[in-house]
């Protein structure tokens, strides 16, 4: 499984499963009333995407999140 502990690491792992289904920006975010460019803005992580517009992404590309505790405490600020 892929940590991720960024908005960059979930746009990068979101893209990467849309393109295994062969789907377009277009196509994915069609499924369920998304544009083309809020699809672009997830997958590079831009601040500002609402829940519930990630999990419709998600839902197109038929994915769910599991969380889990980090192996090691995070120290210092959060990058993002």
């Amino acid at each position: 499984m892929t940590p991720i502990t960024s908005p960059e690491d979930l746009g990068r792992v979101l893209k990467m499963y849309r393109k295994k289904l062969h789907l377009t920006q277009i196509e994915a975010g069609g499924k369920f009333n998304l544009t083309q460019k809020t699809v672009s803005n997830i997958e590079n992580g831009r601040p500002g995407v609402q829940l519930e517009t990630l999990f419709r992404l998600m839902s197109a590309l038929n994915l769910e999140i599991h969380l889990e505790p980090r192996d090691k405490p995070y120290k210092g600020e959060a990058p993002w």
